[in-house]
């Protein structure tokens, strides 16, 4: 009888310290399954990572290898991925071309989507190294 009853109590003090370490009770595989599924739809999964609290997962969609990352709780983040200068909006490179960031060239361009917006991170190359890298969103202002 001792024993059943001690083997209860660690049964109960084992589930209570589960539920304590994940106190939503996430299955936080399906959550990102769903938002790959829903928002990159036929995307294949190349491989995911789990990284100082937060899991990457890089898919290819639409032909590009995006990166999609995701806190600790499968809450997506953002995603990010590299895109060719002449898929750069016709506005985004006006807006380079009439800031003081005339004379520079592009040299790579990052998509960067979150929840709160989308932007491009663009680094610039100039003469002698002059390298710089600007934010711009997608309605074309500069950050």
């Amino acid at each position: 009888m001792k024993t059943k009853i001690i083997t209860i109590a660690l049964l109960l003090f084992t589930t209570l310290g589960l539920a304590i370490a994940n106190p939503t009770n996430v299955d936080v595989d399906a959550k990102i399954n769903n938002h790959i599924e829903t928002k990159y739809k036929d995307a294949v999964v190349l491989e995911t990572e789990n990284e100082e609290g937060k899991i990457e997962v890089k898919i290819i969609h639409q032909q590009k290898e995006k990166k999609v990352i995701f806190n600790k709780l499968g809450v997506w983040q953002s995603t990010k991925y590299d895109i060719k200068k002449s898929e750069l909006p016709q506005k985004i490179k006006t807006t380079i071309k009439g800031s003081k960031y005339s004379s520079y060239k592009i040299d790579s361009i990052e998509t960067i989507e979150t929840p709160k917006q989308s932007i491009y991170e663009i680094e610039l190359e100039k003469l002698f190294n002059d390298d710089i890298t600007i934010y711009i969103t997608f309605a074309g202002k500069i950050l």
